[in-house]
């Protein structure tokens, strides 16, 4: 069946690789055009079904691909999207292959007199066509404090982790994180992080400078007992960070992400093997991203996201994602289409970049924590499903001040699936437990 959005919010697309043709100042020019929201609302997404894509996989010979950038793609693929660029009056900007899920996708730009919706109403009815969508924007959920180094690490003591943390710390399981970059040379972070990949380069080539995602990352594996700085909730877990995400603007918390570098991240996350998959940041309902974050916990990928509790919130609204509410937000009444998990939201320390600390706010953070949380039950019982994980999490709320707010206890959630698995005790330094 064919899926499609009318009038959605757009944003920019990521590169394009220049044809042989272009001069090196047209390809500038074009890159400049790309990332420039006032023009991202004449940009399309496209997508196929390429059978080849998998049946060449390993065994493609130097002629039946084309290269695109890191990228490849089948000639048969071209030739479809060249005769659709031909058809619909639309430049083709580029082009790639979603391996995953068979798929072979393509950014247009449509002339600036062509109607949006049109192109994607008659688009919609081409046979050649399964997905065609506007490029969505997706923001990340989190602000600074005006008030730091209040409450140091009050969020752990809350969630109880130095209790949990005798029974499991996230050995073994790996997170990955679609954000923006993380500081890989931080004191917390330096040998957490076993992979990371930029896939908005063109954009921001920055990685270690990135605020949101060195946030968000230390919540979750900071290391512990390093005699430094925090602690993470998962803190021996390991850290897939997969950049789909770039400053709004220079030094700036706040970012934003397209249906572009998202496809390309969670693609990689789902071919790495990752066990959790944290995502801080919402936009639209957004049928590819659907199709690719359905093909990941079907694979038993637990896939956590930021939930504002707005409608819409998507990923969270996707059904079997576990999303999640900053404590501090008011759940009662929420408009959310789920059920939301919650968890402290409010002046959480954390890591920033430059080997920095600071308090931070959102629920990217409340959804880091949940994501860091998930990787503790998995450690003790790798077989958990999607079901059974977020039937435990719900189970073990803590209940904030004012008593209207329910959030998750780490160590209630151990205690819970250690009712049903056999959970060995570990040790953990007094320091950290008069800490925590």
């Amino acid at each position: 069946m064919k899926t499609y959005l009318l009038l959605a919010v757009l944003v920019l697309t990521v590169f394009s690789v220049p044809s042989e043709s272009k001069t090196a100042s047209d390809s500038k020019n074009e890159f400049n055009g790309l990332y420039d929201q006032k023009n991202a609302d004449r940009l399309l997404l496209v997508a196929f079904t390429d059978n080849t894509i998998n049946t060449l996989k390993g065994t493609a010979s130097p002629t039946s691909y084309r290269q695109r950038g890191s990228y490849q793609s089948s000639t048969w693929s071209e030739r479809v999207t060249n005769q659709l660029a031909d058809d619909y009056g639309m430049e083709k900007l580029t082009e790639w292959p979603i391996t995953e899920v068979g798929a072979h996708c393509v950014v247009y730009r449509l002339a600036d007199k062509a109607s949006v919706p049109d192109a994607i109403a008659r688009l919609s009815k081409d046979d050649r066509v399964d997905i065609v969508q506007n490029m969505n924007v997706f923001k990340t959920k989190a602000h600074y404090d005006n008030d730091p180094y209040f409450k140091l690490q009050t969020n752990l003591q809350q969630m109880q982790i130095g209790l949990a943390h005798g029974r499991a710390t996230g050995r073994d399981i790996t997170i990955g994180m679609i954000d923006t970059g993380v500081d890989l040379e931080h004191p917390d972070l330096v040998g957490q992080i076993s992979k990371n990949q930029n896939f908005a380069k063109d954009i921001s080539a920055s990685f270690s400078t990135d605020i949101h995602g060195t946030a968000v990352a230390g919540v979750m594996v900071a290391k512990r007992d390093n005699a430094k700085g925090i602690i993470g909730v998962a803190p021996n877990a390991k850290l897939v960070a997969l950049k789909a995400c770039w400053p709004d603007a220079k030094d700036a918390i706040e970012a934003v992400c397209n249906s572009f570098t998202l496809a390309l991240a969670v693609n990689t996350a789902i071919k790495v093997g990752v066990d959790v998959l944290n995502m801080s940041l919402t936009g639209p309902q957004d049928p590819l991203l659907t199709l690719l974050l359905n093909k990941a916990m079907a694979k038993g990928i637990v896939v956590v996201a930021a939930d504002t509790g707005s409608v819409g919130d998507f990923p969270a609204s996707l059904k079997d994602v576990i999303s999640v509410q900053s404590i501090k937000q008011p759940v009662a009444g929420s408009t959310s289409l789920v059920e939301s998990i919650s968890a402290p939201g409010d002046k959480i320390l954390t890591t920033l970049p430059h080997g920095t600390y600071d308090f931070i706010s959102g629920s990217s953070i409340a959804a880091a924590e949940v994501s860091g949380v998930v990787a503790l039950l998995l450690e003790l019982n790798p077989s958990l499903t999607l079901a059974e994980v977020h039937a435990i999490l719900q189970k073990s709320k803590i209940t904030s001040k004012d008593g209207m707010v329910a959030g998750v206890n780490a160590n209630d959630a151990v205690n819970t699936l250690c009712e049903t698995t056999s959970c060995s005790q570990q040790v953990i330094s007094f320091a950290q437990i008069n800490a925590l």
